[in-house]
């Protein structure tokens, strides 16, 4: 059954990945972890292992999963244009993740924080030429401890809204599908739902979040989060993305 809810763009090692539907591509399997070595940052610092959890996502989920049916300037195969886009300072009230690493103050955190946003920058471009050339913006934003991170995806453009497949609850014997389409208000999420039991009632973190977006004439924006932090709550995450909306119309 699919209320109405929304698709999917990228996630990391090291911070703990979310249950759900497998990736668009194979994930690649994870490299063991290097002991610590003195003037070496450590890769179970906290910090460090969020940044590398976040990488690995952005690389297994793809970030341009974003296709606009505009066929006007910006939309997919349009020509693009528009006006540029920012990516706001803060996102109720996470930091962008290469500012939150700067200040971690682990060895080399400032070459690592030139490289996120280096990332970020890259991964910007790569959602544009997706879309014709419409002005488009990627950034990650974490809490101070990095145990709350989420991935902004916005681009110039409509896209269609999130789909997910159609399954029977009842044959499957569940209380609710395991892939969900759950609208809030302007916002699409996409969710992956635990099996609970028919009669029983799913429990809060058996829910699990993928992305929302919004979409309209000239804007999509699409918030994924990463780790635990906003994992099981759809509701916050959707907030996330109405602030970022507001930010970037």
């Amino acid at each position: 059954m699919t209320e109405q809810y929304p698709p999917t763009p990228p996630q990391p090692a090291g911070v703990p990945s979310q249950p759900g539907p497998p990736p668009a591509f194979p994930a690649a399997p994870a490299a063991p972890a290097a002991p610590s070595r003195p003037g070496r940052f450590s890769l179970r610092h906290p910090l460090v292992s969020g940044v590398i959890g976040l990488v690995v996502g952005l690389a297994l989920v793809g970030i341009p999963v974003l296709l606009s049916d505009d066929d006007g300037g910006g939309g997919f195969g349009g020509g693009g244009g528009g006006a540029e886009l920012a990516a706001p300072a803060k996102l109720g009230g996470l930091r962008p993740l290469a500012d939150v690493q700067r200040e971690s103050g682990v060895n080399k955190a400032g070459k690592m924080a030139d490289g996120l946003a280096e990332e970020d920058r890259k991964s910007g471009e790569r959602l544009s030429e997706a879309y014709g050339g419409a002005a488009a913006v990627v950034k990650r934003y974490a809490d101070d401890d990095v145990r709350t991170t989420v991935t902004l995806v916005a681009v110039r453009a409509r896209s269609p809204k999130p789909y997910v497949p159609y399954e029977d609850a009842e044959r499957l014997a569940v209380a609710v599908p395991p892939d969900e389409l759950k609208v809030i208000g302007d916002v699409s999420c996409v969710l992956y739902n635990s099996p609970t039991p028919a009669g029983s009632e799913p429990a809060a973190d058996s829910v699990h979040v993928t992305y929302c977006q919004r979409t309209g004439d000239g804007l999509t924006v699409q918030i994924r989060p990463v780790g635990t932090g906003l994992a099981n709550r759809p509701a916050k995450v959707a907030d996330l993305v109405e602030s970022a909306w507001s930010a970037l119309n």
